[in-house]
């Protein structure tokens, strides 16, 4: 069909949609303006519904066009067009059955675009981060902005991909520049963290792989809140049962060094596997964990073959808003003292900031006893980074929603760090206040 004709059809259309005359300028060189069609043209051209070929700016009103061609152009001008007016309603009926299965097609074609287009999802936000670790013997100080990208991508209907990307900011120098030995923060850096596919395969069963986030299910991140490159399976719904097992990597040096230091904890294929067990209710949760860390940096400290952490933990909520929870964890593998072979957390919480609702808020009061040899990487913000990372004392937080996905939160640990180095106990006083703003997308 040529596009002359089609705009013969869809003049009458435009001018019944339109509130005012024609005042449209000529868009295109080969329609003149004495031309019958010059006005419907110019009217579709200035209302998105036609474009011309953008190679030479024309219009090319006598070239034959495609079928899928047409059914768009109708459709635009179909979705132009208020509907209120029986006039209105009458020529959409008109060119609905003059142009049925065409439109038809159109249909399904731009469902099939459609999916493509949301076949890819975008999230993530911007943080800025404060840290003062204040100890007897050193002290540090450090503020960054950090970015991050979550996009998700459909494969089909059970299959997803996933992955998450970081470019992180010292906002201690003028530019991104690492950050010195002083700071509690890495420096500058931007990397791909993670990278891997999660698959539904049923309702209660999702398999997961590649490069992924390791976060501990039934502690919230106490021992191990990092990342792995492996395989997760994950069963149940109020019963979860979740197995893990892959490389996990503490190793020494920046990001991205390549120097021997890091090269030397590069850990072993299999370095980290771990099965956890929780059952949840409206009201309380618990749950039972035993981690396996192959890695060298851990048990060379602890001249062991391997590390082996048990864990046991618990929650209740005695309203929506108050809730206690505790965990337990020993080291039950490796010559480790035992002032270091457990670490423990108790915490009492009230109500919750949601990104989503403006003036929501939440704080608790938690005593955490943690060590390095069985948390090597907490999740908590109180967590000192200097020193040995064996911590002891009490933690207040709270966070408030400033705006609608604006979060300010704010964490101060009060208590001791500590020691054991050839059978001799070594404790400092030790401090850390951590404020955080996060704008979420």
């Amino acid at each position: 069909m040529k596009k002359s004709v089609l705009s013969a059809i869809t003049t009458a259309l435009v001018v019944g949609a339109a509130s005012t005359a024609f005042a449209a300028s000529n868009p295109f060189a080969d329609v003149p303006a004495d031309h019958w069609a010059y006005d419907a043209v110019s009217q579709l051209a200035q209302d998105g519904i036609v474009d011309g070929y953008a190679a030479d700016g024309t219009f090319k009103g006598d070239q034959r066009m495609t079928r899928y061609e047409m059914a768009q152009i109708v459709a635009k001008a179909m979705a132009k067009t208020p509907v209120a007016a029986n006039n209105d309603k009458a020529l959409i009926d008109k060119l609905s059955a003059e142009f049925s299965d065409e439109l038809a097609n159109l249909g399904v074609r731009v469902s099939d675009l459609e999916s493509k287009v949301d076949n890819v999802q975008w999230g993530g936000d911007v943080k800025y981060q404060y840290a003062s670790n204040r100890m007897d013997t050193e002290d540090s100080n450090g503020q960054r902005i950090l970015l991050e990208l979550d996009p998700s991508m459909t494969i089909n209907d059970q299959w997803t991909a996933h992955a998450h990307m970081e470019y992180e900011m010292d906002t201690n120098s003028a530019h991104n520049a690492m950050a010195g030995n002083d700071s509690p923060y890495t420096g500058s850096y931007n990397e791909v963290t993670d990278a891997y596919v999660e698959g539904a395969l049923s309702d209660n069963f999702t398999l997961m792989a590649g490069r992924m986030p390791l976060t501990s299910y039934i502690d919230g991140g106490m021992i191990v809140d990092d990342h792995f490159a492996g395989v997760q399976a994950v069963w149940g719904d109020k019963f979860k049962a979740i197995i893990s097992g892959g490389r996990w990597n503490n190793a020494a040096g920046e990001y991205g060094d390549p120097t021997a230091a890091s090269r030397e904890y590069a850990g072993k294929v299999f370095s980290y596997g771990s099965l956890e067990l929780a059952y949840e209710q409206d009201k309380y949760s618990l749950g039972a964990a035993y981690h396996h860390f192959g890695q060298n940096e851990l048990r060379d400290q602890w001249n062991a073959s391997e590390m082996g952490i048990a864990e046991l933990a618990a929650s209740y909520k005695f309203s929506d808003k108050v809730a206690l929870t505790g965990v337990y964890a020993q080291n039950v593998k490796g010559d480790v003292p035992s002032e270091l072979k457990k670490s423990y957390s108790a915490e009492l919480t009230y109500g919750e900031a949601d990104p989503e609702t403006p003036g929501s808020y939440g704080f608790g009061v938690a005593y955490r006893y943690l060590t390095g040899a069985v948390c090597p990487a907490p999740t908590y913000d109180s967590a000192l980074n200097i020193g040995d990372g064996n911590q002891k004392g009490w933690e207040v937080n709270a966070s408030y929603t400033v705006a609608p996905n604006v979060v300010a939160s704010v964490v101060y640990f009060k208590g001791k760090a500590f020691n054991v180095d050839g059978g001799e106990y070594t404790s400092q006083n030790a401090s850390k206040l951590y404020g955080g703003l996060e704008f979420g997308f």
